[in-house]
């Protein structure tokens, strides 16, 4: 096989070639890396390609095979990881110059052994926002993400360069974070997916924070089934069994499924292709034999007000540490984060009661339905460098319209999938979200793999960048 398409091939594509002896992780993990070369100058997706250990990796899982010794599906598959999480012999920047003259890691975070349990090829460390928040920054250390279905045009929020190698074809799995929508955000943006587990399900250990009680280890990937087949390995050994039994539940028909579909002012707002693409998948939805239910939920506004809150203050609890290199963040880091120095005690604690009483009064509205659908968000990606996004003929603030939309689940800690689900006339993708209440993320997965299937939207994407500079 050539080059891109040995790098637009899934992990099942990729189990079954190994297993049958017609590709080795050698070959694969080889033309990864030579498609880096060509597209990570132009798409500035990676900060670091671990070219070495990464082939070493390869030959160690092509040796695994010939001994009979099979650790699951994701054995072989490369897998990038974004710069918050520590990976052993790397230096964690998480895009910032405090971080430049740190240590190298002399471990891996929990998520990252978990991923070499499985047999997982580490590829490298992907670019992000300053420590996963802000906008993207010119004047950064490390430069712009370049958004692959547009190059030029913006990728998503901090997980972006995870967004863009996945889109690229730079690896088949990219693992992000999210804490206001940060997986899902760059999913939508470049037309993959992207899944934010229940808050809380996967260990934190060694990924910098940026606020304990949002925080979310995600996957990202060109296909459901392949996020699927990652949360599994993320969540556990990454074993056969594990897998089966997170991959049975893709197979049964969605008919019957109660979906619910949040009306009311806080989702009217959206671009044309926004509105058509969502109004198109619930007409799907239709098809596929689910039942639509309509509700108009209060206190949104005031959820995403609220994780902001949460977010600045116990994002400036973390970053006292650095308090010493203060003139070191960037312009974009101290106006998001830096008022949280200023946010009282009483402020932060009735924020996190508000959450609790939120947390349980949306408990209650879910006994109306198994899942939630909503637009990823509200606009497509604009070019860099616009602060602005032009909706219903209202100049929206791009930063406020980019979250809307998660930030509530981050909120809720609800698991929450972002999958394509339409592509406007200049080529961009828009995206779907599927919501579920904690532990519901079989549902998300299943309702997005049918959904997937019914759209055909991943085959038309593609892996090719457009309109290289």
């Amino acid at each position: 096989m050539a080059v891109d398409e040995l790098c637009s091939l899934s992990v099942f594509d990729l189990a079954l070639s190994y297993r049958r002896g017609e590709l080795s992780p050698v070959e694969v993990v080889q033309a990864h890396l030579n498609r880096c070369e060509r597209w990570n100058p132009v798409l500035n997706a990676y900060l670091v390609l671990m070219r070495d250990s990464a082939m070493e990796a390869a030959r160690a899982a092509e040796a695994l095979f010939r001994a009979g010794i099979d650790l699951g599906l994701l054995q072989g598959v490369p897998v990038s990881v974004k710069d918050l999480i520590r990976v052993q012999g790397t230096r964690i920047t998480a895009g910032s110059r405090v971080l430049l003259e740190a240590p190298v890691d002399p471990s891996d975070a929990w998520v990252v052994r978990r991923l070499r349990a499985a047999g997982s090829i580490i590829m490298g460390k992907t670019n992000l926002h300053e420590f996963a928040i802000g906008d993207p920054d010119p004047k950064g250390p490390f430069g712009l993400v370049q958004n692959p279905r547009r190059i030029g045009w913006h990728p998503g929020s901090s997980s972006s360069g995870a967004g863009a190698a996945v889109a690229a074809g730079l690896g088949v799995v990219g693992i992000g974070t999210d804490t206001g929508g940060s997986v899902r955000i760059p999913a939508s943006l470049c037309g993959v997916v992207g899944l934010k587990p229940t808050t809380g399900s996967i260990s934190l250990e060694g990924v910098i924070p940026l606020s304990w009680t949002l925080d979310a280890v995600g996957p990202l990937a060109r296909r459901v089934k392949d996020v699927t087949v990652a949360l599994a390995g993320l969540r556990n050994s990454g074993g056969m069994e594990t897998e089966r039994d997170f991959l049975d539940l893709l197979n049964p028909t969605v008919r019957g499924s109660r979906v619910g579909v949040p009306r009311g002012e806080f989702y009217e707002k959206v671009q044309p292709a926004v509105r058509d693409a969502f109004e198109g998948t619930l007409r799907t939805l239709r098809d596929l034999g689910c039942q639509l239910i309509d509700f108009e939920p209060s206190g949104l506004a005031e959820m995403v007000e609220l994780t902001l809150v949460i977010m600045q203050a116990e994002g400036s609890a973390y970053h006292q540490r650095y308090r010493q290199y203060d003139h070191l963040y960037g312009d974009n880091f101290r106006e998001r984060i830096f008022p949280g120095r200023e946010v009282k005690a009483l402020t932060y604690l009735k924020a996190r009661q508000r959450q609790r009483e939120f947390q349980q009064e949306w408990l209650d509205l879910s006994r109306g339905f198994e899942v939630l659908v909503t637009p990823s968000g509200p606009a497509v990606a604009p070019p860099h460098g616009v602060s602005t996004v032009e909706i219903q003929g209202s100049l929206i603030p791009f930063r406020e319209a980019l979250s809307r939309f998660t930030r509530p689940f981050n909120f809720l800690g609800w698991p929450a999938l972002s999958l394509p689900n339409g592509i406007n006339d200049e080529g961009l993708p828009t995206g779907l979200q599927i919501a579920g209440p904690p532990d519901s993320e079989r549902r998300l997965l299943l309702l997005g793999h049918h959904l997937e299937q019914a759209l055909g939207i991943v085959d038309k994407l593609g892996i090719e960048p457009k309109n290289p500079l």
